[in-house]
């Protein structure tokens, strides 16, 4: 009796102490330093999206425990909805951006999707789980529930780095794929962070794009905190052609229980956006500030091209590098051909980072393989390989009047198995080549000596046929004659 009360106490004070660290976090939540959230107006689209972009800067090296949001969104679900009969659908949203997390080394990107919920034909609830592709996930249970991609991404501070989305239809399972990649202007190199299978179908981004700026630790709400925005581009749905949306409007939250000073403006030559909210200002910002404005930027953006590097083959496995400076692969088509041109391998697929394929074995084939990349932005590139002793055309052709003629009859083709006769002589001024005199003079004699022959043996079988077809109506006319000379006796 004794050890189930005190088990009993001991389950009620954790409880509690459970129950404090629950509200101390909420708590800290709230009375962290001021956030910062922008909208990016869709309107350029109408609200339908397929990609968008944004270049992002920050000069608050020491921010830590601060998120950087560079995009959150909402994905389109009708088509889902239609073509499954979900029943009760809801849930969603995804973010992606920037993170210091404990230490200033402490750099990564985030993407993170909520799930999606839906109820069964017993009306129990159903989720839908955003699945990584490329990625490492993690799930979470904090104001919402989804998986999520936190990485490494040494990223740094006092320069200009662009975030792209960009969502898809995969090939292979007809599902909507969503990335997003970053952009060093520094190092001029992108790099793909994270993919996702959404289990959609038929989606798009829906609506505007925000952004936001978090203090997610109370301990570190004094740090400074900053960031800029400029070249914020959209790329409508089932567009080739990006847009230009260059009007954002950007608020303080207003939390009262907030700390530091929260300020905002925009450049002076326009080109860029920007916030700050200091922790150890002795003036607290208690109400919302807000600015909107239209940034100055180019009405497409620079996009770049794709470069394949390098193309080789081994064995059954083709692979391929794409340079530094390559637009981010979106796609890929390698097609194997033989030395006569016929197709005997083909492979596609819709994945950023696939740079190899396994295909039937081709060892000991002499091939010559292509490889078609498209990337993101939809501009393609190409690269071809070829075996060492690959040799274009080495099948014999079809033979035709042109081609010499041998002795069997057969059109001579050039290639290391088939003998070639060789001119002795230049050619001459109308471009024939005169082939060795002896030779050929012998094999015309051949030739006329074989259609003689021939043409006698055919004369010769030709008057025995006629001779004995005579003979035989002779014979039969005279069986005749002697029939009737009887009868008319007999009469």
């Amino acid at each position: 009796m004794k050890r189930k009360i005190f088990r009993a106490v001991i389950c009620t004070l954790l409880s509690i102490v459970m129950l404090s660290s629950s509200v101390a976090t909420m708590t800290s939540s709230a009375d962290g330093t001021h956030g910062f959230y922008m909208t990016c107006d869709a309107a350029v689209t109408k609200d339908k999206s397929d990609g968008f972009m944004i270049d992002f800067y920050s000069d608050s090296s020491e921010a830590l425990a601060t998120y950087w949001s560079n995009a959150n969104w909402s994905m389109e679900t009708l088509p889902t909805v239609k073509k499954f009969k979900y029943r009760g659908f809801k849930g969603g949203g995804a973010y992606a951006g920037l993170q210091l997390c404990y230490h200033n080394e402490d750099k990564k990107g985030i993407m993170s999707m909520w799930r999606y919920e839906y109820l069964d034909s017993e009306n129990k609830p159903q989720y839908i789980y955003a699945d990584a592709i490329y990625g490492t996930t993690t799930t979470y249970d904090n104001e919402g529930s989804g998986t999520s991609c936190v990485m490494p991404y040494n990223w740094q501070n006092d320069q200009w780095y662009r975030e792209l989305l960009y969502c898809w239809e995969d090939e292979e399972t007809g599902y909507t794929f969503i990335g997003t990649w970053f952009y060093d202007y520094e190092a001029e190199e992108w790099t793909l962070f994270a993919y996702y299978n959404t289990y959609l179908v038929d989606s798009y981004i829906k609506g505007d794009v925000g952004q936001f700026l978090e203090n997610f630790l109370e301990s570190y709400r004094e740090r400074y905190r900053s960031f800029r925005y400029r070249n914020i581009y959209f790329l409508p749905h089932e567009s080739e052609e990006w847009v230009s949306s260059p009007t954002v409007t950007l608020r303080s939250d207003g939390n009262p229980k907030a700390h530091g000073e929260a300020t905002l403006g925009v450049s002076e030559d326009k080109t860029y956006i920007w916030g700050a909210v200091d922790g150890k200002s002795e003036v607290d910002t208690d109400n919302e500030i807000k600015v909107t404005a239209t940034l100055k930027q180019d009405k497409t953006p620079t996009l770049g091209t794709p470069e394949i590097e390098e193309l080789k083959g081994n064995g059954n496995k083709i692979s391929w590098k794409m340079t530094k400076s390559s637009t981010p692969q979106l796609s890929y088509k390698v097609v194997v051909t033989d030395e006569s041109g016929k197709e005997i391998a083909a492979k596609s697929g819709t994945r950023p980072e696939v740079t190899s394929v396994s295909l039937d074995d081709l060892s000991g084939k002499e091939y010559r393989c292509t490889l078609t990349v498209t990337d993101v932005f939809g501009k393609e590139t190409t690269a071809t390989y070829e075996t060492d002793g690959f040799e274009e055309g080495r099948t014999p052709p079809t033979p035709s009047e042109d081609d010499p003629v041998s002795e069997e009859g057969a059109s001579v083709s050039a290639s290391p198995s088939t003998p070639t006769l060789e001119p002795t002589e230049e050619p001459s001024d109308n471009g024939e080549v005169s082939i060795p005199s002896s030779k050929g003079e012998e094999k015309d004699d051949e030739i006329d000596q074989n259609g003689e022959n021939s043409a006698g043996t055919v004369g010769i079988v030709l008057a025995i046929v006629l001779g004995i077809v005579l003979a035989v109506v002779v014979c039969a006319g005279v069986i005749v004659t002697v029939v009737l000379l009887m009868k008319k006796k007999r009469r």
